[in-house]
């Protein structure tokens, strides 16, 4: 027993390096690409720094933008720990941005405590749906859902399109495509006056209640099973399939809220360009914490730095953003490299993988 609990601390140690390493390898490269074009690397990253933590204001622009991509790496992660890739947050989003807007736009209350939480849920059940569709594909005839999810981000942003061109749109708007604004019970609280909304105590407190949720509870000693060995809870009469509907559905709920948050807290109204990849970079985010609810917090906090610091990078190095897109792409691509690296290495160490023996399910069901 004290072997495998060393042998899975040296595994977590070891993904953990990886991913350090993938990050400074993927900071390397794009100093030689800074380089080639005549500017100074260490002074473009310190640019970075200030840009996202230098400040009060730098730092709350940072949490701003770090709520989303933190929404959306814990809707990625719930579906991995059972065994399911949901590429589809950023259509999540979106649905969730609609669910939202339609409650606003048409539920008419005097009170935001009335509004509010029936926003929240109108974005969560739109969010829920868009997810189930490719979780009830794959698990009754085999279709991929990596497939179906990221297709489907595509028909979500169309919709978001549709409904602000036609049906949805201002008719007082003469310029940008959008909705009517939302009434002011619609928007949610901001935090210490500043743009920092209450979205990011919805992600914080989602990542606290599935870090206890996970290790100390019948249901996340399931989810640990059917995610490291679909096979073994078959055995020990676990219905698999359904605990990953649900865990589709739950992802994509949870990553509508970024999109409730987006509308109700910073934009006032639906409108197309709501996320710059939120989504796509919420999964870099769950990959890089390895799908640890806590470490998702964290990464998405220096992510939104990244993403906060590029804006401010633009006016101080004129450098376009594309500068950070680019620092993004090396860190996901360095990290599935780190990650084959490591894969074989425990490979050829014979590191046992967390998967329990189907007598052991049996006994700690």
């Amino acid at each position: 027993m004290v072997s495998g609990h060393w042998q899975k601390l040296r595994r977590a140690a070891l993904y953990t390096l990886g991913s350090l390493t993938a990050v400074l390898i993927a900071f390397l490269i794009t100093a030689v690409f800074l380089l080639l074009v005549g500017r100074n690397p260490i002074e473009v990253y310190i640019g970075i720094y200030q840009g996202a933590f230098g400040d009060s204001f730098s730092f709350s622009e940072t949490l701003v933008a770090a709520t989303p991509i933190m929404l959306c790496g814990l809707g990625v992660a719930i579906a991995q720990w059972l065994g399911m890739m949901n590429v589809g947050v950023e259509g999540q989003l979106y649905l969730g941005a609609i669910g939202a807007t339609y409650v606003a736009l048409n539920c008419h209350f005097t009170h935001s405590w009335q509004l509010l939480p029936l926003m929240l849920v109108g974005a969560a059940i739109c969010g829920g749906f868009w997810s189930f569709i490719p979780a009830i594909l794959r698990v009754t005839i085999g279709v991929s859902e990596v497939i179906t999810t990221l297709l489907m981000n595509y028909i979500a942003l169309l919709l978001v399109e549709f409904l602000i061109h036609g049906p949805w749109e201002d008719p007082n708007n003469v310029s940008w495509p959008q909705t009517a604004a939302f009434p002011a019970i619609a928007e949610l609280p901001h935090l210490f006056a500043t743009r920092v909304h209450l979205g990011i105590v919805f992600g914080i407190g989602i990542a606290l209640l599935f870090a206890f949720l996970l290790p100390t509870t019948k249901i996340g000693f399931i989810s640990r099973v059917i995610g490291s060995n679909p096979d073994a809870a078959e055995y020990a009469h676990y219905k698999v399939k359904r605990y990953q509907v649900w865990a589709m559905i739950i992802s994509g709920a949870v990553a509508a809220l970024a999109g409730f948050s987006q509308v109700s807290a910073i934009e006032g109204r639906l409108r197309s360009g709501l996320s710059p990849g939120y989504g796509y970079t919420g999964f870099l985010a769950c990959w890089l914490a390895r799908h640890n609810p806590i470490a998702i917090v964290i990464v998405s906090i220096l992510i939104g730095g990244l993403l906060s610091g590029a804006d401010s990078l633009q006016l101080s190095a004129k450098l376009p953003f594309a500068t950070v897109n680019i620092l993004q792409g090396m860190i996901f691509f360095c990290l599935l490299a780190t990650e084959q690296y490591i894969n074989k290495l425990t490979s050829k160490s014979n590191i046992e993988s967390n998967t329990e023996s189907p007598k052991v399910l049996r006994s700690e069901a």
